[in-house]
């Protein structure tokens, strides 16, 4: 009796795991429950008219039979049960739905269900053997059937419901057959058994698929509140809001925080497009590359996410930055609904970035813009097939290098800063001014397509000059002269404009300063003088590769080194550089010099730029790179050797397996070789030049930024190129004790590079004043002529060692 008890419990147990169909919780279930009594009704209107129809087919067969007065008996018991449960529809149809029903409606479901099956089941025991005629039997099995597996789907969401009623009228039915005759209908028993069976199995399977179903929604609703109570954490604590918008461009429901940052009821927002909030006025300025509004404005249109878009907006009378985030809604068929987003007011941050990018493109003294910014709009005219109708005038003071020499760099300053005020006075509001560098002033005009208005205009800069500068109480005289070239007239490309201009100056100081002229073919006896100049470097150059092959014989067979490092008429010079700290010498930058037989040492700033231009910068400096390193390699472990890399030896292609040659012969240590670069080689082939420094850091060797600071300075280079070193430009460090500007500026690139784990060396110091400035500020090296002005190889080691033994300060 116990076996019996334990299998038929068992048996119950896993009867009932099939009946359930969901796993949750008392009060999900209860929820549950009410779908599937949902499910139910949705059906009970068809699934009566179906009771009704076969009633009245049945009763339609049996009309002229002895067995009609038990079937419409039979039929008023059916009928009653349709009526029942129409009406418990018609009743709930007219109350709202529960969301929440007790096990107690899973029963009555289920004994309504199977009190229906007991009425079916009762027809076929009472009609199955009353007509002999086929047909008839076949239509009663019909019916019988349909209404198995109609009964069994209706009611799968409650298996309970559905089994019972299935297994029910199946009995029914083979009890029918039974009766009748089972060797005769032996066939059909067992093709009922096997269609019972398989209507279970599929209600079963029904029904763990709408629990599955349900169990999933309950899911997503209680991921649904968990993020939004993420979400409304999030504003309470964060400093970014949320925002929605609908399918026409309006806010939805504004946040609370975006609200109190506005300063503004809902009811103002919800009723004003989303891009009209923001400040249309600045959204355009001249350092921005494309307008946020249009921007935004474009990617609502075209529904396409964004991220991080910075917009300017105007709250209570000042300008904020707000950066937003957002992507396009969509409902569940697929259709746009509106958008949901981010936002962030970025107001300090993008301030900063906005004048870092101030300083990149424009000049720190004069506040105009500068080189880099002069030629990237030249660039940018050619782009947009604008390159006519302009004129280009290139300006040079006259007699600004007396002024420095004579008065200083501080002096000279402030004579700068005039002029550019006087210059930006005389120029259109759409014309360009710019300074280049040093005394150098350039100007894109536009409109000015004919000689005669660029004359007018290049006369009334001209009477800028006859006022003279007061500076300090002094009265300084100083001129200007003029370059001009024509676009398209005077060259279709910048190259070509800017070399003509170029020339067209050259030809204006020729003719006597402090006057104007235009570009002409005949200007070119001035490029005919760089042409023989460009020779005499070609012979020079010849007779160096000669006799440096001869060195180099003697330098590999006997080992002996010359004293100077001298080849022919080249020459390198070495310029300690020095420790703040310590003052300890860690190394010498190498500087050519070229002694021309006739005209004597020709400084570099003369006969450099013509050796990039003619290419012949790349022997120079392949020689200049193996010979500093062969002489570096005999000095002391501690010590450096910085060289300066053209961006024409980068253009060559070759500079990685030329430093790899030098390193090799020399056998110097790549931690011990320093190449100096300028942000001009990182503008003209971005791409390239970081691919050639990412090699050159491989080797091992360090990577110094020269002249940092000096406008063309970008953040980008810093965070994109592998760098080991920043160089301060002297510029800065000679106005250091008269300017404040200048300090904060080379306050904020130390800083800087302390950030990004780089070095920094200052360069032009030429007093002790300076040194102990830029010590206070954390530089970290230094060179200039306080420390020792470039000098031979001996005199330069002789020059180190004293130093070491005397420095400069305490």
């Amino acid at each position: 009796m116990d076996y019996f008890t334990k299998r038929w419990r068992y048996a119950a147990r896993i009867l009932a795991a099939q009946f359930r169909i969901y796993e949750a919780d008392a009060g999900v279930t209860a929820g549950f429950r009410a779908q599937q009594i949902k499910a139910i009704l949705r059906l009970t209107p068809l699934t009566m008219l179906a009771n009704a129809f076969n009633t009245c087919v049945l009763l339609a067969i049996y009309w002229n039979t002895s067995y009609f007065y038990a079937v419409s008996i039979w039929s008023i018991f059916l009928t009653l049960a349709i009526f029942l449960g129409t009406r418990a529809w018609l009743k709930q149809r007219k109350l709202p739905a529960p969301t929440h029903v007790s096990k107690g409606a899973l029963k009555r479901a289920t004994l309504h269900a199977t009190v229906l099956a007991i009425i079916w089941g009762m027809l076929p025991i009472l009609t199955f053997n009353s007509h002999p005629d086929s047909a008839n039997t076949l239509l009663l099995t019909t019916i019988c059937t349909g209404m198995i597996c109609a009964g069994g789907f209706a009611l799968a969401t409650v298996p309970q419901a559905a089994i019972s009623y299935v297994c029910v009228l199946t009995l029914g039915c083979e009890i029918a057959i039974f009766q009748d005759d089972i060797a005769r209908n032996w066939n059909l028993a067992l093709l009922l058994l096997l269609y019972a069976f398989i209507i279970c199995f599929a209600v079963i399977a029904s029904a763990k698929t709408f629990g599955a179903r349900l169990m999933a929604e309950a899911t997503a609703e209680h991921q649904q509140q968990l993020v939004s109570l993420l979400l409304h954490d999030f504003e309470s604590h964060a400093s970014d809001w949320l925002w929605e918008l609908n399918a026409s461009g309006f806010l939805h429901a504004p946040s609370k925080k975006l609200l109190s940052l506005l300063g503004t009821r809902a009811g103002g927002l919800t009723h004003t497009p989303f891009t009209a909030l923001f400040d249309a006025d600045y959204s355009r300025i001249e350092f921005i590359d494309n307008n946020p509004i249009t921007q935004l404005e474009q990617h609502l249109l075209n529904r396409t996410p964004f991220r991080e878009l910075v917009i300017p907006i105007q709250i209570h009378g000042e300008r904020h930055w707000w950066q937003l985030t957002a992507k396009p809604l969509l409902n569940n068929k697929e259709q746009f609904i509106g958008w949901r987003g981010v936002g962030a007011d970025v107001t300090h941050k993008y301030n900063a970035e906005l004048e870092m990018r101030r300083l990149a493109n424009f000049d720190s003294l004069t506040n105009l813009a500068n080189r880099h910014y002069f030629y990237m709009q030249l660039e940018a005219l050619k782009k947009q097939n604008q390159f006519s109708c302009f004129t280009l005038f290139f300006l040079d003071l006259d007699n600004f290098k007396n002024v420095n020499d004579s008065l200083g760099h501080g002096v000279g300053d402030l004579v700068l800063k005039n002029i550019a005020q006087r210059l930006l006075k005389t120029v259109r509001s759409n014309d360009l001014l710019a300074r280049l560098g040093g005394d150098e002033f350039a100007i894109i005009s536009h409109g000015e397509d004919s000689a005669t208005q660029a004359s007018v205009l290049a006369q009334r800069l001209l009477n800028t000059f006859v006022a003279p500068c007061v500076i300090d109480g002094k009265n300084l005289q100083i001129g200007c002269s003029i370059g001009i070239a024509l676009a398209p007239d005077h060259g279709n490309d910048t190259e070509t404009l800017l070399k003509n201009a170029d020339m067209a100056l050259y030809a204006a100081k020729s003719a006597g300063r402090n006057t104007f002229r235009f570009y002409e073919p005949g200007m070119e006896i001035v490029a005919q003088q760089k042409l023989h100049l460009l020779n005499d470097m070609r012979a020079a150059l010849e007779e160096h590769a000669a006799t440096n092959k001869l060195l180099n014989k003697r330098f590999s067979e006997d080992l002996v080194w010359p004293q100077t490092p001298i080849v022919g008429q080249f020459e390198i010079f070495f310029q300690p550089q020095i420790k703040l700290a310590t003052q300890e010498v860690i190394g010498f930058e190498a500087l050519i010099r070229w002694r021309h037989p006739e005209l004597g040492l020709i400084p570099p700033a003369q006969f450099i730029p013509l050796a990039e231009e003619s290419n012949l910068i790349v022997p120079i400096g392949t020689w200049v790179l193996v010979e500093s390193c062969k002489y570096a390699a005999k000095w002391p472990n501690n010590w450096r050797v910085a060289i300066n890399l053209s961006a024409v030896q980068f253009r060559e292609g070759n500079v990685v397996d030329i430093v790899r040659w030098a390193l090799q012969i020399s056998r110097l240590a790549p931690e011990r070789l320093e190449l100096e670069i300028t942000e001009s080689l990182l503008i003209q082939d971005n791409i390239s030049a970081q691919e050639t420094l990412t090699a050159l850091r491989k080797l091992g060797v360090r990577i110094a930024l020269d002249d940092f600071g000096t406008g063309y300075s970008s953040l980008a280079y810093l965070r994109t190129f592998p760098l080991n070193k920043l160089k301060i430009d002297r510029s800065f460090v000679s106005a250091l004790s008269k300017d404040t500007g200048a300090l904060a500026i080379v306050n904020a690139i130390i800083q800087l590079a302390d950030a990004l784990m780089l070095d920094t060396t200052a360069e032009g110091i030429e007093s002790q004043v300076e040194a102990e400035i830029l010590r206070s500020c954390g530089c970290s090296d230094a060179q200039g002529f306080y420390f020792g002005k470039p000098l031979p190889l001996q005199d330069a080691l002789s020059h180190a060692r004293q130093f070491e033994q005397h420095p400069k300060f305490d």
